[in-house]
């Protein structure tokens, strides 16, 4: 029983530990959404920067099939074909039943982003950035090419081929934290990416500040529940 309280004990130590680090991360972080304040930041190498902007493609995208007018930051095309399937069953009296149908089943997709944008007058790789979650899917008769060979919300090739697209504006916004070094902007330590949020610029405070305590705090109180309930079943069997 004095093991399993020292176990349980250090566990919740170390988990609030590791949410304390993940929370301190944002919390020590600058803030800005100025452009010459967050600019400053990045020509000085500040370290670490919390910010809500704009990010431009400078070099937008398209696949050939598409309207020289439709670009975008990121184009997403799955390409799928009809395909037959075949299933066979057995009843519980030996009797074989074959059945035959038919979907639309993915092959491959591709992908298109744009080399740089620009966040406040300056431009970066979009590389750097993880920007998936804008991803959103498109009709292909709103940024096909012709009238013939398109339905709807898909490009067909024929009978049974067909493409599917999401696509990300040449512009979208969002909420990141970055590092600012060597004059420009790298993923903090331990992440391989800046992941662009959706999420307005203090929600994204709040949620990362804050929310992090919260399940340390969670995980502390349901260890020490569980310990509770594990000294009363132990002093019950004592008794009895």
């Amino acid at each position: 029983m004095a093991i399993s309280i020292v176990f349980n004990v250090f566990t919740a130590s170390q988990i609030n530990n590791y949410y304390n680090k993940q929370t301190s991360v944002y919390r020590l972080a600058l803030k800005t959404t100025n452009k010459d304040k967050f600019n400053y930041i990045v020509d000085s190498q500040q370290g670490n920067v919390i910010t809500y902007g704009k990010l431009t493609a400078t070099n937008p995208v398209r696949f050939q099939e598409m309207k020289p007018s439709k670009k975008f930051l990121a184009v997403k095309r799955t390409l799928e074909e009809y395909t037959m399937h075949t299933e066979t069953t057995t009843d519980s009296k030996g009797h074989t039943t074959t059945t035959t149908y038919w979907s639309w089943d993915d092959e491959k997709t591709d992908y298109k982003y744009a080399k740089q944008v620009e966040l406040f007058g300056r431009k970066y790789d979009l590389s750097k950035f993880n920007v998936n979650g804008y991803f959103n899917y498109v009709d292909a008769d709103k940024i096909t090419n012709g009238n013939n060979g398109y339905n709807g919300h898909y490009y067909y090739l024929d009978g049974d081929t067909r493409y599917e697209y999401k696509v990300i504006p040449i512009t979208i916004s969002g909420s990141f934290i970055a590092q600012a070094t060597g004059g420009t902007l790298k993923p903090i330590k331990n992440k391989s990416y800046i992941l662009l949020s959706q999420e307005k610029y203090k929600n994204y405070l709040k949620e990362r500040q804050n929310n992090n305590r919260f399940v340390a705090a969670f995980v502390v109180v349901m260890l020490s529940v569980i310990e509770l309930g594990s000294i009363y079943i132990f002093i019950f069997d004592e008794e009895n």
